[in-house]
């Protein structure tokens, strides 16, 4: 019996510029997508700083399973 390890072939995923929320603190790396954020201007939910907007490359995330 053969197996195809190593020869599939992976499918890209595509990416998209999303708008998020980043933390302002140095030591903390907390992001957050703008669209799961509940107030207009948010507090980091790692270490409670401000965050700012930022612009980053990321998965469309989809939100129907098994359809």
């Amino acid at each position: 019996m053969a197996f195809m390890r190593g020869k599939q072939q992976v499918e890209e995923i595509p990416m998209f510029e999303m708008i998020v929320w980043s933390c302002t603190n140095d030591v903390c790396k907390g992001w957050m997508r703008q669209e799961y954020s509940f107030s207009a201007e948010p507090a980091c939910p790692l270490c409670q700083s401000g965050m700012i907007h930022e612009t980053r490359l990321l998965p469309q995330l989809s939100h129907y399973i098994g359809s």
